[in-house]
Parts: structure tokens; C-alpha cells; sequence
């Protein structure tokens, strides 16, 4: 292959160091890259994983890897996957996400394939889909500020030990509803096939230009999940009061909604890259991962 037929020359391999089974999968995605004669660079969690980085990858600190790279494959599950996009933030790098057998709904090239499916996507024969992320801002009484992009979801639920909670939420300036029950759930499109799909959410295409509220265990069983378009302003506001309630942010992070506070949640300016064989439709994925139909 020659250079000038690359639709990338700079890729960054990166994984999760906890996992060690992934070290050959590290090593093998590393030689195709460099037998192809890319620019591969790494982190030095994942060059540790490997056992020893050849001495033609670059390592990188891994809060440096995303300024150095055109393209950025993750190994691991989708727990990888949101750690490297949340590392990601801004910039619009794709995502080509490689599982080791697992659900892997954004991780979806099984290891297995990884050398045809690199080499077609080296050669521009993947395609970038852009998928919404949210947005969301936490705004305390004090005037302190906390802002997230959630690339699965934002939820607000209550500690285990609470009793139920109410959460009263708006859309654009007007009333939508007051949730009562565990907690309540907005998640992207991408997101609709993670917690929001095991609390009773529809599953949507992750391109579209919507939202997802979805309520966790409601106490009115005529609170039914509703998809919103995308462009809309939901401000979120605690009525309860003596109880514990998180805010849990692509269910990695959290910090505690206080009654007061306001969560503001929008689609953020910043979407996530997916680098996906166009051979495979969404479908596909459903069926293969769910069991779905």
C-alpha cells in the first residue's frame, strides 16, 4: 500500500491496562499498523500491556495521544470505549473500537477480523458516523459549575438505601413533568442500547438527532419513556429534600444533586466519530449483540 492511498497515517492504539488479555490483541493491531507503515503511537499503559513497544511506536502520555493521531483504535469493551472518548472530548478524531467477545455495541470489529478490518479502514473503505453526545451542566446555588459530554447517558437516581425521589424537568422553558420513582434517565441514541435499554427504553438508531427520557422504576406505571429531538434544553431540578441522589455521567462518574441545584442538559457541539464497516448495517449489530428479532 502505497502512502498516498492512506486515508490515515497517524494512529494511536490504546487499551485498558487492567485488562491484561488484551496485551496480544495490543501486539497484533501494532504490527499490521506498522507493516502498513503507519505512524503508530501508544500510551504508556498500553505499551506496559504489550510487554515492550517495538521501537518504531511512538509512546505518548495518554492525555497527549489525541493531539498525534488522525485515527484511534480502542481495544477493550465499552467501558474502553467511553474512557477514550471522554479522553477525546473536543476533537473529532474517529473512534475504530476492536472487543475481545463480549456485548461490545461501540467496540463491534471482533479481534478475530481486526487485520481485514484495519486494512480496509486504512484504506478509506470505512465510514466516520457522527453520533450526539449531550451535554451537561451542573449549576450549584454557591455559582459553581460542572460541565460533562456524556456519550451514553446522564442519569439521576437515588442511593440505594433513599426512598423514592421526584425530579421535576422542563423542555425549553415549559413543564414536561415531575418523575417519581428511582431516578430518571436522558440518554443519546448511542446510549438507548445501554442502561436506558435494561429500565425499559426503546432502542434508537444512534444518528439520530434525538433524546431519550427514560424513568427508572417509576411509581406511575403510565410514565412511559419519550424520545425528544435533539435540539432541546432540558433543565433538571430535585423536589425531594433528606435524601442521597447522584448524578452519574456515562456510569463512570458522579456527584451528588443537591435540592437547588439545576442540571442543564442539551446536545453537546461536539459529536462522537465512529469509524464502522458500511458492509455491517446497525441491524446487523442488533441481531448479533441481542439476540434482537
Amino acid at each position: 500500500m502505497t502512502e498516498e492511498n492512506l486515508a490515515y497515517r497517524r494512529v494511536g492504539v490504546i487499551s485498558n491496562p487492567k485488562k491484561p488479555e488484551a496485551s496480544s490483541g495490543v501486539e497484533k493491531v501494532m504490527a499490521i499498523l506498522l507493516s502498513r507503515g503507519i505512524e503508530t503511537y501508544t500510551d504508556e499503559e498500553t505499551c506496559r500491556l504489550a510487554g515492550k513497544c517495538r521501537k518504531d511506536v511512538k509512546v505518548v502520555d495518554r492525555v497527549a495521544l489525541p493531539d498525534k493521531v488522525e485515527l484511534m483504535v480502542v481495544l477493550g469493551g465499552d467501558g474502553t470505549f467511553l474512557n477514550v472518548a471522554k479522553l477525546i472530548d473536543k476533537r473529532m478524531i474517529p473512534l475504530l473500537g476492536v472487543n475481545f467477545g463480549r456485548l461490545g455495541f461501540l467496540t463491534e470489529v471482533a479481534i478475530d477480523d481486526v487485520e481485514d478490518s484495519i486494512g480496509r479502514a486504512l484504506r478509506g473503505e470505512f465510514v466516520e458516523e457522527r453520533r450526539p453526545a449531550i451535554r451537561v451542566k451542573l449549576i450549584r446555588g454557591s455559582g459553581h459549575v460542572l460541565v460533562h459530554r456524556c456519550v451514553n447517558e446522564v442519569s439521576i437516581k437515588r442511593d440505594i438505601l433513599a426512598r423514592i425521589i421526584e425530579i421535576d424537568m422542563e423542555a425549553d422553558g415549559s413543564y414536561m413533568s415531575t418523575f417519581r420513582g428511582d431516578g430518571v434517565i436522558v440518554a443519546t441514541p448511542t446510549g438507548s442500547t445501554a442502561y436506558s435499554l435494561s429500565a425499559g427504553g426503546p432502542i434508537i438508531v444512534p444518528v439520530l438527532d434525538a433524546m431519550l427520557v427514560t424513568p427508572v422504576c417509576p411509581h406511575a406505571l403510565t410514565m412511559r419513556p419519550l424520545v425528544i429531538k435533539g435540539g432541546t434544553r432540558l433543565n433538571v431540578r430535585l423536589r425531594t429534600e433528606n435524601e442521597t441522589v447522584m448524578v452519574i455521567f456515562d456510569g463512570q462518574e458522579g456527584v451528588e444533586l443537591r435540592k437547588g441545584d439545576v442540571l442543564e442538559i442539551t446536545r453537546s457541539p461536539y459529536d462522537l466519530l465512529v469509524l464502522r464497516d458500511p458492509r455491517k448495517s446497525y441491524y446487523q449489530t442488533l441481531r448479533e449483540k441481542l439476540n434482537w428479532g
